[in-house]
């Protein structure tokens, strides 16, 4: 409760802000206008086509938002890491997308159930372009593993977590909206990226340290 009544938890929390700001430039990059390529593997065909699975796919959006409120609460530096690392992962991202355009082609929508609907307003609502690599993975890939190099939180919320990013990335899949490069990408580019920002911040605080600590025997 005294958490919230902080002024620097919510104005660091308003820095999320930055995601938003950055969606607006992805519907420009949505277009075959540049040219595009089918990126699909014999596993892609394999992977089951479940319109329900578009319920956990929507749920990105709580999810991504939830676990940065967590860490913002949790471990402040770690969460300026993981935010910084998402916003350098989406510039580059759109690098590809404009230079490197893939499309997914979708399956004939079928059913009239809950998942069915919600299917197809999701592919009304974003083209079957922007795909590599896929955005919704490395998010949630990014704040799952942020989750996880932190010792002080618990191993039950480690596994909702962890829980919660594999499957918003297996729905990616199942929805026919990415194919399985697009979520190896994204792992890899948050990955490296992160490991880099973590890194540069570790060498910093050394060098601080050992500015502080010169000429004491």
């Amino acid at each position: 409760m005294q958490l919230l009544k902080s002024k620097s938890y919510w104005l660091s929390l308003s820095l999320m802000l930055s995601l938003a700001v950055m969606g607006l430039f992805y519907d420009i990059l949505n277009s075959p206008e540049r040219g595009f390529v089918v990126l699909d593997s014999p596993l892609d065909r394999i992977i089951p086509y479940v319109p329900a699975m578009s319920i956990p796919y929507l749920g990105w959006y709580p999810f991504v938002f939830g676990v940065l409120a967590y860490l913002c609460a949790k471990d402040r530096l770690t969460y300026y890491r993981v935010l910084l690392s998402m916003n350098i992962c989406v510039w580059i991202c759109y690098l590809i997308y404009f230079n490197f355009q893939t499309m997914v082609p979708r399956p004939e929508l079928t059913g009239t159930g809950l998942g069915a609907s919600v299917l197809g307003w999701l592919y009304s609502q974003d083209r079957p372009y922007n795909c590599f690599p896929s955005i919704h993975s490395l998010h949630s890939y990014l704040v799952m593993r942020a989750v996880l190099s932190i010792p002080s939180i618990r191993k039950p919320v480690k596994l909702l977590v962890v829980a919660g990013a594999a499957t918003i990335i297996v729905s990616t899949l199942m929805i026919k909206q990415h194919v399985i490069y697009d979520a190896l990408g994204a792992v890899i580019l948050g990955e490296c990226v992160l490991t880099i920002i973590t890194g540069l911040a570790l060498h910093r605080r050394r060098r601080k340290e050992s500015k502080w600590t010169e000429g004491i025997n």
